[in-house]
């Protein structure tokens, strides 16, 4: 079976059995909210298979997230217009992905140190800059796009999130770009010497991966009406989580923007039915943790292939 076969057998197994312990799991209207929940994990997760692909990787989203929410919340509290706020909040993310990407691409430093160091970084500016406070009261207007529903069903957040999905799916995998980003994690010395642009391809998927990021801090302020520093403290674990259960591998080289999505819906259909079933926050993050290690185990099973020699029989 395909690695999608199986992991929407497994997105059934976990609907058939949240729905045995909990019969409101099934309701369409729970189905859809529990998307919200997961639209700015979804959103990080998109650049964060581009970045595995590429043989990189991005540990400072969460903090690129709360720090651009801080900068939407206290420049809305500073009496700008919202739209100023929220340009503001984009370009931060923007400028904190550069700081990656040239550390990274240009001064040739290793992505999980680098990435390590600015995910401390920027969090601990979004706490200095705030001092711990937070901003709340934004308009109706701006709520909205975290907590309404498009056509009075789905949530607003999830058309946006099938759209970027749609966007990066076709950027990655049929374009040349893409190509590009797929030699590079299956051979960095052999693509630079092929023609590829590698460094400006990796600077340019860090600031990518900013900008997505920053996005998503948007519908986290939007959603819970609060922009604080501590927002979505280890959120990077549950993005890493989707894209290596979706197939790529910490190796690069290869993987799939569908296979992401769809152990993203697995992960939060996982999520959803351990609230419902009143599973401890702490519980859950031992789960999560577990999976993502079956996932890395997963990816690297070509280490665990044994080959069964038979002794060719003696001729008579």
């Amino acid at each position: 079976m395909s690695r999608y076969t199986v992991l929407l057998i497994l997105w059934l197994i976990a609907v058939f059995v949240f729905s045995i312990f909990t019969p409101e799991f099934l309701k369409l209207q729970n189905m859809l909210d529990m998307t919200r929940h997961f639209t700015e994990i979804g959103i990080m997760a998109l650049s964060m298979t581009a970045l595995l692909i590429a043989g990189g990787i991005d540990l400072s989203v969460a903090s690129v997230l709360a720090m651009s929410g801080v900068v939407l919340g206290w420049m809305y509290r500073a009496g700008l217009a919202l739209p100023l706020c929220i340009a503001a909040a984009l370009i931060s993310g923007l400028v904190m992905g550069a700081v990656n990407g040239v550390c990274i691409a240009y001064l040739r430093l290793p992505p999980v140190i680098v990435t390590l160091a600015t995910m401390a970084l920027f969090r601990g500016l979004a706490i200095g800059f705030t001092g711990g406070e937070k901003v709340s009261g934004f308009p109706q207007s701006f709520v909205s796009i975290g907590q309404g529903q498009f056509l009075s069903v789905v949530p607003n957040q999830l058309p946006l999130l099938l759209l970027l999905a749609s966007v990066a799916w076709f950027v990655l995998h049929r374009t040349v770009w893409g190509r590009y980003i797929f030699s590079i994690g299956a051979n960095e010395t052999a693509a630079k010497f092929s023609g590829v642009p590698v460094e400006a391809t990796k600077f340019w998927l860090y600031v990518a991966s900013g900008l997505m990021a920053a996005v998503a801090g948007v519908f986290y302020v939007a959603r819970f009406n609060t922009a604080k520093a501590d927002a979505a403290i280890g959120a990077e674990l549950d993005a890493i989580t989707a894209a290596l259960l979706g197939g790529t591998p910490i190796t690069g080289g290869e993987g799939s923007l569908v296979g992401t999505m769809l152990a993203l819906l697995l992960l939060s259909t996982l999520r959803r039915g351990l609230d419902m079933a009143q599973v401890g926050v702490e519980q859950q993050a031992i789960l999560i943790g577990a999976i993502l290690i079956l996932a890395v185990a997963v990816s690297q099973r070509q280490g665990f292939n044994f080959t069964l020699k038979l002794k060719k029989p003696k001729e008579r």
